[in-house]
C-alpha cells in the first residue's frame, strides 16, 4: 500500500509539472520551427522563454542560411539587391524593436502591430518601397503569413528582392499572444500547489500527532518526505517563473501572487520533510493494532479439527 501511494504520488507530481512546463503557443516560424533557437542554445523553448530572444535568434538564423545559400543563377542586379536587404534584417533584428500580437490567441504573425512597430519583412518592405506600401499591406494582410499573402503588391515586391517568397516566409517570425489580462497565477501551478498543500498538510499533522503519542505508521512519514520534497521543489522553480507580461514593453515578470503561494510551498514542503524526518528518527516503535481478525484450528468432539475466524479488540 506505500508503494502504491508513493508512486500514485510521483506520478500526479510529475503529471502537474509537465502540465506546467509545456512549451508555449508553437513554433516560431511555419517553415524551419525552432530549430533556430535549438541551434544557438543547445534546447528547444519553452513556457519561460523570452519571446523577444527567440525572435532574435530566428532572424539571425534566418539571415545567415540565406547568405550562404548559392544565387549564382541570379544577376548581379540581383544580387545585390539580394544582399542589401539581408544588411537591412541584420540591422532590424540588432534594433530589437519587434511587432507584438495584441489580439490573436495564438502564435502568428504580426505586419504592423498597434503601435506601429513592423515586422521583418514589412521593414525591409518600408524601407525600399515606402512606409505606405507597407501599412497598404498591413490593412490587408496584417496576422497572415508571406505564402497566403496573395496579393499584387506583395507578389510584385518579392519578384525585384533578390529573394524568393518562400525565404521571405523563412525570414517571417510568428509572435505569442499577449492578452490585456493574464491569470495572477498559472492554473497548473495552482493546480499543483493546491494538491501539494493538501497532502503535506496533512502528513504535517498526522506526523505532529504520532510525535505526540510516540508511535508511528511507515507510510506517513515517508510520503511526507517525498510530498515535501516535491512542493519545496515546485515553490524554488515558481518563485521566479515569469507568468506576466507588460503590454507596453512586452517584459514578463513573476506576479506577487504566484511568489507567495512559491514562498508557501516551500514554508510547508519544509515543514512537511522536517516533521517526517522527526518521526522517523525519534519514534521507532510502529502502533500497535488493536483489533485483529486470525483463523484459528480447534479439535472437535469426534476427535477431528475444525477451523474458526477469531476477532480480538483490545481495549
Amino acid at each position: 500500500m506505500k508503494t502504491f501511494v508513493t508512486t500514485a504520488f510521483a506520478s500526479l507530481l510529475f503529471l502537474c509539472v509537465w502540465m506546467e512546463r509545456r512549451s508555449a503557443g508553437g513554433t516560431i516560424n511555419p517553415i524551419i520551427g525552432d530549430v533556430s533557437f535549438e541551434m544557438k542554445y543547445g534546447t528547444l523553448p519553452n513556457a519561460d522563454t523570452d519571446d523577444q530572444v527567440r525572435i532574435a535568434a530566428h532572424l539571425e538564423y534566418a539571415e545567415k542560411v540565406l547568405r550562404k545559400r548559392d544565387v549564382s543563377q541570379l544577376s548581379a542586379q540581383m544580387r545585390s539587391k539580394r544582399m542589401h536587404l539581408l544588411d537591412l534584417l541584420r540591422d532590424y533584428r540588432s534594433a530589437g524593436l519587434f511587432p507584438k500580437n495584441y489580439e490573436r490567441n495564438e502564435r502568428k504573425p504580426c505586419f504592423i502591430d498597434r503601435n506601429g512597430t513592423i515586422c521583418a519583412v514589412g521593414y525591409l518592405i518600408e524601407q525600399t518601397a515606402g512606409r505606405a506600401v507597407a501599412e497598404d499591406i498591413n490593412s490587408r494582410h496584417k496576422y497572415d503569413t508571406i505564402l497566403a499573402m496573395n496579393d499584387r503588391k506583395v507578389d510584385e515586391w518579392i519578384a525585384q528582392s533578390g529573394l524568393s517568397k518562400v525565404e521571405c516566409a523563412m525570414i517571417q517570425p510568428g509572435y505569442t499572444y499577449i492578452p490585456g489580462y493574464k491569470p495572477e497565477i498559472r492554473p497548473a501551478y495552482a493546480i499543483t500547489s493546491s494538491v501539494l498543500i493538501g497532502l503535506n498538510g496533512t502528513c504535517s499533522v498526522i506526523n505532529a500527532m504520532e510525535v505526540g503519542r510516540g508511535s508511528r505508521t511507515n507510510a506517513t512519514p515517508v510520503l511526507g518526505i517525498a510530498g515535501g520534497a516535491g512542493q519545496f521543489i515546485a515553490g524554488v522553480v515558481g518563485l521566479n517563473r515569469k507568468n506576466q507580461v507588460d503590454a507596453a514593453s512586452g517584459t514578463w515578470y513573476a506576479s506577487r501572487t504566484q511568489r507567495n503561494v512559491s514562498m508557501v510551498n516551500m514554508g510547508l514542503g519544509s515543514l512537511s520533510i522536517g516533521l517526517s524526518i522527526w518521526n522517523l528518527a525519534v519514534n521507532n516503535r510502529p502502533i500497535s493494532r488493536r483489533s485483529a481478525w486470525d483463523i484459528r484450528s480447534f479439535p472437535d468432539a469426534n476427535g477431528g479439527s475444525g477451523v474458526a475466524l477469531a476477532f480480538t479488540h483490545k481495549f
